[in-house]
């Protein structure tokens, strides 16, 4: 039985998905503000030579959205004007031999919709890593580095406002 139970976690350790971040502030929100502040709008970017979907721009912020709507829960509407300067997706057959990596940078600034300002500056970053069965869900590489950027940034904008 302990035997199985072992085995049966080796199996999963392997077989499973790994993610990494690689955000960073570059001008962060004030504290005040973080509460306060609605994303009503996201404008979108997609870096010269970066290769994407005809579909991706709906999937990100589909994505995007569904995620800043649960830790951006304020009145003052800004705008996410997010750019994707990198989006590397696995191969399919690598992840199911070796391991593969779906890979997504860029940044991401929210801008005050009233004075056309920008109240915060972010280095966005996610790193999927996955093997073997895991080729199920990294096949589906946009939506999940999609769901990864909106996790940034409410980690790295808004988590002091899901805190309170």
């Amino acid at each position: 039985m302990i035997r199985a139970i072992v085995l049966g976690g080796c199996a999963f350790a392997l077989a499973g998905c790994m993610s990494m971040s690689r955000s960073a502030t570059v001008t962060a929100l004030p504290t005040a503000d973080s509460g306060q502040l609605k994303v009503t709008d996201i404008k979108l970017k997609v870096g010269d030579g970066v290769k994407v979907s005809p579909q991706f721009d709906e999937i990100f912020r589909k994505h995007v959205q569904a995620k800043l709507d649960a830790c951006a829960t304020g009145q003052r509407p800004v705008r996410l004007e997010a750019e994707v300067t990198r989006l590397d997706k696995s191969n399919a057959l690598m992840t199911a031999i070796v391991a593969g990596a779906n890979v997504l940078r860029g940044s991401a600034k929210l801008v005050d919709v009233g004075t056309g300002q920008t109240v915060a500056d972010y280095t966005v970053g996610q790193t999927i890593v996955g093997r073997s069965v895991a080729v199920v869900v990294m096949a589906k590489a946009e939506e999940e580095l999609s769901d990864g950027y909106g996790d940034e940034l409410c980690k790295q904008a808004f988590s002091t406002a899901s805190k309170k």
